[in-house]
């Protein structure tokens, strides 16, 4: 946050003025091991704060030291650097100081066990008439740049890849015939993402797929099962495991029954400890945790839903009642609204069983107490400024409110909108981030992501359509 800026603490640029960058305590150690690494973040740290030459400004001189300090507080690296007007920022938006003032600033910048500190003290000295001097402090809680993060090594990686949908026939368009959809092509992609992730610096220690593996065109040509061997089979090249999820496209292929005990379900085909506790023999929900202090959640967003029921099942009817309540097209594919939240209540949409709600708010509960890290993946996205309304899950708001009572999850990921989306929650911190879909995206394109995660933050490095992100931890 920025402490305000007001006459006391901006200096006229016109005077003469003195600008030191200096530490809590302008003590100096000899740790010269540091020094190399130090001073490649004393530079990035320059450029973080968008430093810029002020040879033009023959009227300002500046005289600055930079020094880092360690977690206890001792000096362990100083160097020199040239003469800067500053322009600071927060939450990633520049804002240049105007060309007759200059702002002191405070900037922290937590870098593993080393913690760099730099404060801004300005002497306004008018000869003849006064000499005033002003100092201050500004704290910004500032997002890392992805070069920044390059020079920290994680904790662990995994990938991210969603709505694949290959099928083997010509390329088509979207149920709306508005967007172009590439079947064949979607096995490149993929390939393309297992390349990246093998040649990976850090290994990623799993890869999330978000559901829509293969596209239900294949039930028609009968070749459900040989698409999805093509696919797996692909994903198989690579010795790391892959965690599905479930979408609308897997149930237009296969029944529930049949996932359940398909290769689709990734409780039956891992080496992972899995948690003991499930929702329900039906649901396909599980946790698991690839790091200490860091746990995943896969969620069932057809939990409640007409696909891959019999139509005689109990649950069968009541999604229809559910659905029902809001739309009564014959086609139910077909949104009950041009606009607005319900256009959610279709068909290829689903929800979350209250079995399921219950059993996630008291894993949720657990993280709680342990103070980990919870990231929650689905097909379907539950926050409506992370996505198209169409795409929501039937009961977003009610997975929104328990993700809002715990304190431990920090990011949730979905697939489904093939534009993808993004929004972090203004009330709880927490990134909801939508991966664009592989079947929508140009073949000389991609769409995919590594996550790298730190103490303190999760970092997206996207590919083609997938933009880079970082997600700092509530």
């Amino acid at each position: 946050m920025y402490t305000k800026k007001t006459k006391e603490n901006c200096v006229d640029i016109q005077q003469w003025c003195s600008c030191y960058l200096l530490s809590r305590h302008e003590c100096c150690g000899s740790h010269t091991s540091e020094n190399t690494r130090l001073n490649q973040w004393a530079a990035i740290l320059l450029q973080h704060i968008h430093a810029f030459p002020t040879s033009t400004l023959s009227t300002v001189r500046f005289s600055n030291r930079l020094i880092l300090k360690n977690e206890t507080g001792s000096g362990c690296f100083y160097c020199a650097v040239p003469r800067w007007f500053v322009c600071s920022h927060g939450g990633g938006r520049q804002r240049k100081l105007k060309a007759n003032s200059l702002a002191g600033f405070h900037h922290v910048w937590r870098w593993r066990r080393c913690r760099l500190v730099v404060n801004v003290s300005c002497l306004c000295d008018s000869p003849g008439i006064y000499v005033k001097r002003t100092h201050t402090t500004v704290i910004l809680k500032t997002t890392p740049t992805m070069d920044d993060c390059a020079q920290e090594r994680p904790l662990f990686t995994f990938g991210v890849i969603a709505d694949i949908q290959y099928a083997n026939i010509d390329d088509g368009y979207n149920y709306s015939r508005s967007r172009r959809r590439y079947y064949r092509s979607s096995l490149q992609l993929l390939r393309n993402a297992q390349e990246s992730w093998s040649e990976s610096a850090v290994k990623p220690e799993f890869i999330l797929q978000l559901g829509d593996i293969i596209d239900g065109f294949n039930k028609g040509h009968n070749a459900s099962e040989r698409a999805l061997d093509t696919v797996l089979r692909e994903f198989s090249s690579s010795p790391v495991e892959v965690h599905h999820v479930w979408g609308n496209h897997e149930f237009y292929n296969f029944s529930r029954s049949a996932l359940l005990g398909s290769k689709l379900n990734s409780t039956l085909h891992t080496d992972r400890i899995l948690s003991e506790t499930r929702p329900g023999p039906e649901i396909y929900a599980y946790h698991f945790s690839p790091f200490p202090g860091f746990t995943f959640v896969v969620l069932d967003a057809y939990d409640v839903s007409l696909l891959g029921r019999e139509e005689s099942s109990e649950q069968y009817k009541s999604a229809m009642n559910v659905i029902r309540q809001y739309n009564n097209n014959e086609d139910l594919n077909c949104p009950p609204a041009c606009e607005g939240l319900e256009q959610r209540f279709t068909m290829f949409n689903g929800g979350f069983s209250k079995e399921q709600l219950d059993w996630l708010d008291s894993v949720l509960s657990s993280a709680d107490d342990k103070r980990e890290r919870v990231t929650i993946v689905s097909h379907l996205p539950v926050h409506p400024c992370s996505t198209d309304p169409i795409c929501l899950a039937w009961n977003f708001d009610e997975l929104l409110g328990i993700i809002r009572s715990h304190s431990s999850v920090v990011c949730f990921m979905a697939g489904h909108d093939h534009d993808g989306g993004y929004v972090k929650d203004k009330d709880t911190g927490v990134h909801h981030l939508t991966l664009e879909g592989v079947i929508e995206t140009l073949p000389d394109s991609n769409a995919f992501g590594t996550v790298s995660v730190y103490e303190d933050r999760m970092v997206l490095k996207g590919s083609g359509r997938t933009r880079d992100r970082v997600f700092l931890f509530p």
